[in-house]
């Protein structure tokens, strides 16, 4: 949704499209970074407030006891963080709605301008949940209590669920059952315990600290006209929402309770036979003692069978839980009570049944055997899979949603197994949405799904992203010709007509970067697409340990006087050496930085390190640093420059803070505010790349900086370029006009200087005076006073007006093979085996990366070794490297010479060969 938020340039205001927020699968809310209020879609208001009343604030269906943990996931986005909470919220209806919160930052640009609110309901899902829970509280009961019938009522809904045997005992027809109420089931009690039953059981409702109770009452059967002697045992859930009643009719137990007086714990067991049987089995004997009857109810064959054939239990058992039971047993011989569950073969189906053992011990105390109770939990472990489809399952398509096919995409990175990934958009569920309803928008997506699952691979996994964008996952490696092919067969959907109710419709499949490219329509991705996509991966895996290992290094760039050399300054150059890819200039590791929020411990860094420098300098000047908009978000970010400067004893007007034009928001207020923060402690702020942004007069007017630092893309050449005078002429003209002072940055010809100093330019940064230098090179400058103007760079091969095309890539890092892809280079100039050549890449010097160049004719490859490095201007480099050389190689060199840039993908490749 990012590239759909413009930042009003004259209001402060964030706009949201409400098509696009209506269009949203889920209800959104958005706010701006002081949490009010923005926008929201139609769903949110339905979900909270009804058709009739619209939305007004988050915090108005919040409950006062997660406001402020709410207020917290909202202040972690708004730094940059994607959080995930779940709370609960009352709707309009006063019915308690359980909620999935997703809080993601809004950025406009670079710079995080407020937050995005995505809100699920779960209701249905945690409702499933709670019933599984008073099913759970159920068994719990019946494992506790004496009783062959289960009444449960609801004391929200006032519903009653009773067990199949509830009617034949109490003398209840089906209809009687299905009307009945409290009144109800409280008159059948006789008259003489009602009062008394029915105060015991509001008690229990009403007592927090009371959870069940056990009595016995007469109750009457109005088939047989007779009161029944009952034991009932009352229990109240632990959500406190259902009263179940278990109860067993103790009139037909007067043989049982004669023949087991002295084991009154077996009767209770015995009043347990609703899908449950107890029995006993010996070690010595290997024989069975069944306690209770039904046994064959739940396993399906006769207690003769097991007796007669001592392990026959092991034939009935699903051979994959075998396990378990040798596990149990072991369990079982160390004296220890065991729980667990297992398969069976029941009269030819599969059942879940659930063991509760404990040992038998002989005299001596030694394990003879087991008494274990084992219940039927069939309808449990589907109850417990329906939860589960229902969290893990897109409801439209029945594949798995988002959460589960990242999940499975996770394993196989945990397993370390090869995998490969496609991701597909049939792109037209918002025009179908729109035009036809969403009811034929749930028709489309399920019709393209079952189109695409025709061309899957046996082994391929389907998930849904979102809307009508879904992930195949295949479980092991493809080579690029199987995933071209497979690619293309995809690529046919889009001229598939799927028919969606009385319509024709076609989709158009697109696929993140290849959405993006001209030509084919179908791109390849991997982490070992190409050398840079090697290093950004290995910059990035090693950039928070590289701090902890002080492996950043500053390095200074002087700013001098245009007229007399004096050095009036620098400007402080954060560095990396990496111990593979050398040296990192900013504009590598700083975007990455970004990415993980690491720029925050970096830029606190920085600040520590330049305060510490200037402390330790014989002859001060002021020390500017680059600080990203980002981190003037952070609130009382002022702090750390106090802390900083106070530390040292570093006046303020020595540290100045340079902020990137183009980086800035038109979030006027919120950059005033860090601006006047910043100046009010004394420290001074330049415009830094000032000219390149669209609206940088503007920012002028707006902010109170007092440096603009005039971009290096108008002092290059700018002897050679009308345009260029004029803009720096009219630059220096309103600096003048609004008191500030000017920095010219990447002034390296003289021709260029002299036409600065004719413009009045007093301040230049550029390699015609110096390049960055080390902490003590830079102090041996201050110790001098001046520098000389140079144009230093002098070739040291030379040229050729005939260049040469190629590839380069990495065979080896760190003494392991590795197999990544080309990046494009031209070759300049030959000499003895010595060879210069450009690219867009920085490739570490003398290191231990193995590097050959790829040539155009096929022939075997170029092993190289870089020996110099050159950082340009315009953003590329210069390497010299050498090479074996051999005639045979230099007819090969020779005959791939051009004279133009055929094909070369480097951007300004005919500006590199003029120069």
């Amino acid at each position: 949704m990012e590239s759909n938020v413009e930042q009003a340039e004259h209001e402060g205001r964030i706009n949201i499209d409400p098509l696009l927020l209506d269009q949203y699968p889920d209800a959104v809310y958005v706010l701006d970074r002081d949490l009010n209020f923005v926008d929201s879609n139609e769903k949110l208001s339905l979900l909270f407030s009804g058709e009739e009343e619209r939305f007004v604030h988050p915090a108005s269906w919040l409950p006062k006891l997660e406001s402020e943990r709410v207020h917290a996931f909202h202040q972690r986005a708004l730094q940059g963080e994607t959080v995930h909470y779940e709370l609960k919220a009352l709707n309009a209806d006063k019915r308690r709605i359980h909620l999935s919160v997703t809080n993601t930052p809004l950025y406009t640009g670079r710079v995080i301008t407020g937050l995005y609110g995505v809100v699920k309901d779960l209701t249905t899902q945690m409702e499933l949940r709670e019933r599984y829970n008073r099913m759970k509280v159920g068994r719990t009961l019946f494992e506790r209590i004496p009783g062959l019938i289960l009444i449960e009522l609801d004391l929200e809904s006032g519903e009653f669920y009773h067990s199949p045997q509830t009617g034949e005992l109490l003398g209840l027809s089906k209809r009687q059952l299905g009307g009945m109420e409290r009144e109800h089931f409280r008159n059948m009690i006789h008259e003489n315990e009602r009062e008394a039953f029915a105060a015991a059981v509001e008690s229990l409702i009403n007592d927090p600290e009371q959870h069940d109770y056990e009595t016995q009452v007469k109750a009457f059967n109005p088939k047989q006209q007779k009161y029944l002697d009952l034991i009932v045992h009352v229990g109240i859930s632990k959500d406190r929402k259902s009263v179940t009643w278990a109860m067993f009719d103790l009139t037909n137990l007067v043989d049982a309770e004669s023949a087991l007086t002295k084991e009154r714990l077996k009767v209770k067991q015995l009043c347990e036979i609703v899908d449950s049987v107890i029995f006993e089995r010996y070690f010595e004997t290997k024989q069975f003692r069944f306690l209770t009857p039904g046994f064959s109810l739940i396993f399906g064959y006769t207690e003769d069978q097991f007796n007669t054939h001592p392990d026959y239990w092991q034939r009935i058992v699903v051979p994959d839980d075998l396990p378990k039971i040798k596990q149990a047993r072991e369990m079982t011989l160390s004296g220890k009570p065991v729980t667990f569950s297992y398969r069976i073969f029941a009269k030819g189906n599969v059942k879940w049944v659930e063991e509760n053992r404990e040992p038998i011990f002989s005299e001596g105390g030694i394990v003879i055997g087991f008494r274990t109770l084992v219940k039927d939990i069939t309808q449990l472990k589907e109850q417990q899979q329906e939860i589960w489809r229902l969290a893990s399952l897109d409801p439209i398509t029945n594949m798995p949603n988002r959460e589960s096919i990242t999940g499975s995409v996770y394993q196989l990175t945990r397993k370390r197994d090869p995998f490969t990934l496609f991701s597909l958009s049939f792109n037209r569920i918002t025009e179908i949405n729109n035009t036809f309803g969403y009811e034929l928008g749930d028709e489309w997506r399920i019709a393209t799904v079952n189109q695409l699952i025709r061309l899957l691979p046996q082994d391929a996994l389907l998930g849904h992203l979102d809307a009508d964008n879904v992930l195949i996952v295949l479980p092991r490696r493809m080579e690029d010709p199987e995933v071209l092919a497979l690619g293309k067969e995809f690529g046919t959907l889009s001229k598939h007509r799927f028919r969606i109710d009385a319509y024709d419709l076609f989709a158009r499949i697109s696929m993140n970067r290849a959405d993006k490219k001209f030509g084919t329509k179908l791109e390849l991705y991997s982490s070992q697409m190409d050398i840079e996509s090697l290093k950004r991966y290995e910059l990035l895996r090693d950039m928070r340990g590289a701090l902890q290992n002080n492996e950043f290094y500053l390095m200074y760039q002087p700013k001098v006087n245009a007229w007399t050399g004096q050095i009036v300054g620098a400007e402080a150059l954060m560095r990396w050496t990496h111990p593979t890819w050398g040296s990192i200039s900013p504009a590598e590791f700083i975007p990455l930085a970004e990415e993980s929020n690491l720029h925050l411990d970096l830029t606190n860094w920085l600040i520590e390190e330049v305060c510490r420098y200037i402390t330790s300098l014989k002859h001060r000047v002021p020390i500017s640093i680059n600080v990203s908009a980002k981190y003037l978000y952070q609130e009382r970010f002022e702090r750390v420059f106090e802390e900083m400067l106070d530390r040292f004893h570093v006046p303020a007007s020595y540290l100045e803070v340079e902020i990137s034009e183009t980086s800035l928001l038109d979030d006027a207020q919120q950059i005033t505010q860090a601006f006047e923060r910043l100046n009010n402690l004394g420290i001074p702020i330049a415009f830094d790349d000032f000219g390149k942004g669209y609206s940088s007069l503007a920012y002028l007017q707006a902010y109170s900086a007092q440096t603009i630092k005039i971009d290096r893309i108008f002092a290059h050449n700018v002897n050679q370029s009308r345009k260029a005078q004029g803009i720096i002429r009219s630059l220096l003209l309103i600096a003048e006009e609004f008191g500030m002072n000017v920095v010219v940055e990447g002034v390296e010809m003289m021709d260029d200087l002299l036409r600065l100093r004719e413009f009045g330019c007093h301040v230049i940064q550029g390699f015609i005076f110096s390049r960055p230098l080390r902490e003590s090179d830079f102090e041996q400058a201050l110790e001098a006073g001046t520098l000389i103007p140079i144009e230093e760079y002098v070739e040291t091969i030379q040229p050729s007006n005939r260049l040469i095309h190629a590839g380069i890539t990495i065979t080896r890092l760190r003494n392991q093979a590795v197999a990544v892809g080309t990046s494009p280079i031209v070759i300049m100039k030959r000499g003895f085996k010595a060879i210069a050549f450009y690219g867009s890449i920085r490739l570490p010097v003398d290191s231990d990366i193995n590097l050959v160049i790829l040539l155009d004719d096929g022939q075997p490859s170029l092993p190289i070794q870089v020996t110099r490095l050159t950082e340009l201007a315009n953003g590329l480099y210069q390497y010299e490297a050498t090479y074996e050389q051999t005639v045979e190689l230099e007819k090969r060199l020779t005959a791939l010479e051009s004279d133009k840039p055929r094909g070369f993908t480097i951007q300004q490749a005919k500006d590199l060969v003029e120069e």
